[in-house]
């Protein structure tokens, strides 16, 4: 197949997690949806569009969705090659189950999928190394198209490093691979799911005229759509032709017709009138009659049934929905028992009834005329009904659960997923810069004073989504001392500092305390004084658990060169750190805080900054890979803290060109 994959699907594979980007079951049940209903296929995945964007913090053209989504329709024999849903189709739409039912069409129709959820299924464990995967994996197809296709399913979750076994519905697959069905079950589900019928008995009674073959109403109740999906009789993708359903439904409205009349028949007492025999029935003749011994039920039913006709000749006929419960037979076996009792002269019609043209006495039964009667209108009353049902059926291809899907993908964004996220920015603040320094400011310029009520009175209109550098700072510190975070890590990138670090050396100081790990990186070429206020603001401050503070820089040359006392300084062209960048916790519990601001006075309170605050987990995951990257580069400058304390008197540079 590899040559025959679409380019798109190249075009939506994520790495990590590794997944076809904005495809799962769910998302391909829109898509059959969309076949149903005639909709345009990029406009009828825009709700997991959308979701899916809000998951991944990541984004793929919606045509190439689609374009994937089409191909992955005609791959599981979802729909014809002109674009008509097969039965396959029909049965996932019709499914309470759609996402189920997917996973499970896909593991029938593709091959390989059923291979290695087979091999899954015999792993003892959740996880596995991505090692071991990948000696699974034997082609390009595998590899480009089935594991990530395994993935957006969710049978696995798919790492670079490793794999993450969903085994509940591994093995609910497998184990539904392996229950046969048969035509009746596909019947079943199939005037179901283009029916609005939802009788058991009516629909048994089409599905019977349907296949020739004697359906019960319990064979329906036991029926759903995954059950027709796993038989193997579906591998070929086929599309019943509706006017064969339609022909089965008015053969099946014509039949009920005809046991309507017959019913009518049997409630008219002038139809003809029983025989009466002078000759009576016990107990004992009519244990004699059963061809096995029959329950104390059965005989007592029998005699009841005798008496009653009897005593009310008129009462020619008596519905076998009165009887077969209670005699446990079948309607022949049964007629076959009553007409042999001595007396008793029957015939069944249609095995819908038995219609009395003599009977003895039975002393000992019980006249039960008021139950038969009900029971005889009953039937006419629900035969009449599913005349009514069967009237007019309009067969169509309805998405039942599409309302549902759609509210699942809203509720399934999940809170850390919409997350706040905030405009922060720096301007200077007149209330909380304080009257004197805003004095200090302003002295006795006019326009100073002016622009001083311009940014107070901005700052009481602003808009509510913004948010001060000084102010997320605190929150992004305060999320690590009132929530019980797993990851226990303060990541700080900021090429420049000053005192700033010592108001928040309080929180700062909680947070190690309490065993959090802080990882400064900053720039290393750094004048002998900047070093000496990193020092005193950060570390003087910070009088216990030094040992979880790790300070790093990154600064390197445009062009390699050795480092020496003779080499003048005003010759390097250096590069180093640059981005600001905070982050607290781990992708799914933590926040993150970047922008324009250095970790300093002046960008804090008075340079106009501006950044984002968010915890959004996808981008803070995306965030805190960033930092480790550039963490990981620099692993060879890291600061020794003890040095730190005697700063030399030359400048630092990165250990690689010294």
């Amino acid at each position: 197949m590899t040559n025959s994959l679409p380019a798109a699907v190249a075009d939506i594979r994520t790495r990590s997690p590794e997944s076809l980007w904005g495809v799962s079951a769910e998302s391909i049940y829109l898509a059959v949806c969309a076949v149903a209903t005639d909709t345009n296929l990029t406009y009828a995945l825009r709700p997991h569009h959308i979701a899916t964007v809000f998951q991944t913090n990541d984004e793929r053209a919606p045509e190439t969705v689609a374009d994937v989504h089409l191909f992955l329709l005609t791959e599981l024999g979802l729909v014809t090659d002109t674009h008509e849903l097969t039965d396959c189709g029909r049965f996932v739409l019709a499914s309470e189950r759609p996402a189920d039912a997917v996973r499970l069409v896909a593991t029938r129709r593709l091959p390989r999928i059923q291979q290695l959820l087979r091999e899954f299924a015999t792993i003892d464990t959740d996880r596995l190394p991505r090692s071991e995967l990948d000696t699974l994996v034997r082609d390009a197809e595998d590899e480009v198209f089935i594991a990530p296709l395994l993935a957006s399913l969710a049978f696995i979750s798919l790492y670079p490093e490793g794999v993450i076994l969903n085994r509940d519905t591994i093995t609910q697959t497998v184990d539904r691979l392996e229950r046969h069905t048969k035509r009746p079950n596909t019947a079943i589900t199939l005037i179901t799911a283009l029916t609005a019928l939802d009788n058991s008995r009516l629909i048994a009674r089409v599905a019977t005229t349907y296949t020739n073959t004697t359906i019960t109403p319990t064979d329906v109740d036991q029926t759903a759509p995954l059950d027709a999906l796993a038989t193997i009789e579906l591998d070929s993708p086929e599309r019943t032709p509706v006017a064969e359903l339609t022909n089965a439904i008015e053969d099946t409205r014509l039949a009920v017709a005809h046991h309507a009349e017959i019913f009518e028949t049997a409630l008219d007492p002038e139809d003809h009138s029983v025989e009466c025999d002078d000759a009576t029935v016990d107990s004992d003749l009519v244990e004699d009659v059963f061809p096995d011994d029959p329950s104390r039920e059965a005989v007592t039913e029998t005699l009841d049934l005798i008496a009653t006709i009897h005593t009310h000749p008129t009462l020619h006929s008596v519905a076998l929905s009165s009887l077969t419960d209670t005699l446990e037979l079948d309607p022949y076996p049964l007629y076959r028992t009553i007409s042999n009792l001595p007396g008793v002269d029957c015939s069944l019609r249609d095995d819908l009834l038995i219609t009395f043209d003599a009977v003895p006495s039975a002393p000992v039964g019980t006249d039960r005329y008021d139950g038969f009667r009900d029971d005889l209108f009953d039937a006419l009353h629900t035969r009449l009904s599913w005349f009514d049902a069967l009237t007019d059926v309009t067969l169509r291809e309805a998405p039942r659960m599409r309302e549902n899907i759609i509210e699942s993908l809203v509720m399934g964004v999940d809170d850390d997923l919409v997350a706040p996220t905030y405009f922060v920015y720096t301007l200077p603040d007149p209330e909380a810069l304080g009257e004197e320094r805003m004095e200090q400011y302003v002295d006795d310029q006019p326009a100073l004073r002016r622009e001083r009520a311009r940014l107070k009175r901005w700052k009481d209109q602003r808009n509510n989504d913004l948010r001060r550098f000084t102010e997320m700072t605190d929150r992004l510190f305060t999320r690590g001392q009132e929530r019980d975070l797993d990851e226990r890590v303060v990541r700080i990138m900021t090429p420049y500092d000053d005192d700033t670090f010592s108001e928040y050396t309080s929180q700062l100081r909680s947070l190690l305390r309490d065993g959090y790990e802080l990882r400064l990186l900053t720039r290393h070429t750094k004048r002998r004084w900047e070093w000496e206020r990193l020092r005193d603001n950060l570390l003087g401050d910070l009088e216990e658990n030094r040992e979880n503070v790790t300070i790093r820089t990154y600064s390197r040359y445009k062009k390699y060169q050795r480092i020496t006392s003779e080499t003048d300084e005003t010759d390097l062209a250096e590069f180093g750190i640059h981005a600001k960048l905070q982050t607290i916790g781990h992708a799914t519990e933590g926040a993150a805080l970047l922008g324009s601001a250095n970790f300093m006075e002046n960008s804090y309170n008075w340079n106009p900054e501006c950044g984002v605050y968010t915890e959004n987990s996808n981008f803070v995951a995306a965030a805190i890979d960033f930092f480790d990257h550039v963490w990981k580069l620099s692993e060879a400058d890291e600061v020794n803290l003890t040095s730190l304390q005697e700063i030399p008197r030359r400048s630092f540079y990165p250990s690689y060109y010294t």
